[in-house]
C-alpha cells in the first residue's frame, strides 16, 4: 500500500493551462480526484487553480466538446451561401459576353472587365479605385488591385 502512494502523481510536475498566465504551462499536481488530475499549481505565478488540459490536448475520458454557438449573422451567411461568391456568379452571369483579359499591372481595366489573374483565377472588375486601383470580385474573396489608371485624354 505504501508503493501506491509514492506511484501517486501528486507534487509531480505536470504541463497545463494556466487560468491566469493564459498559457500551456509547467504545473505542480496539487491534488487528485481518482485517477484524475484536479488542482495544479502553476511555476510561473504560483496560483492554484482546476486542473485544465493543455490547448489543443484532451483527456482520453473527457466528452466531445459541444458544437460552437454561431451568431445569426454567421449562419445566416452559411444558410446563403458565401455573400461574395453569389456576387461573383451574378456579375459573370450579367457580363458573359465580354472576353477575359489577362491582368497586368499595366493594362488599363474599367468597370465590369473580367480578369484572369495568374495567381487568384477569373475574377470581375467591381469597383474603380482612383487613380490606379481597382476592387476585383473574385470566386472567394476580393482584392484590391494596381493596374495603368484611367486611359489618358
Amino acid at each position: 500500500m505504501a508503493k501506491a502512494a509514492t506511484d501517486s502523481p501528486v507534487a509531480k510536475e505536470a504541463l497545463a493551462y494556466c487560468t491566469s498566465c493564459k498559457m500551456d504551462l509547467a504545473h505542480t499536481v496539487v491534488a487528485m480526484k481518482g485517477d484524475r488530475v484536479a488542482k495544479v499549481q502553476c511555476k510561473t505565478c504560483k496560483k492554484e487553480h482546476a486542473y485544465k488540459a493543455p490547448k489543443g490536448i484532451t483527456e482520453p475520458t473527457a466528452e466531445k466538446p459541444k458544437a460552437a454557438r454561431k451568431s445569426k449573422k454567421a449562419a445566416a451567411a452559411e444558410a446563403a451561401g458565401n455573400p461574395i461568391e453569389l456576387e461573383w456568379e451574378k456579375l459573370m452571369n450579367t457580363h458573359k459576353a465580354n472576353p477575359f483579359k489577362s491582368y497586368n499591372t499595366k493594362g488599363n481595366f474599367t468597370l465590369g472587365d473580367k480578369i484572369n489573374h495568374p495567381t487568384f483565377g477569373e475574377g470581375i472588375v467591381g469597383r474603380l479605385i482612383y487613380p490606379n486601383k481597382i476592387e476585383v470580385i473574385f470566386r472567394s474573396e476580393l482584392k484590391v488591385l494596381i493596374h495603368g489608371g484611367a486611359p489618358t485624354l
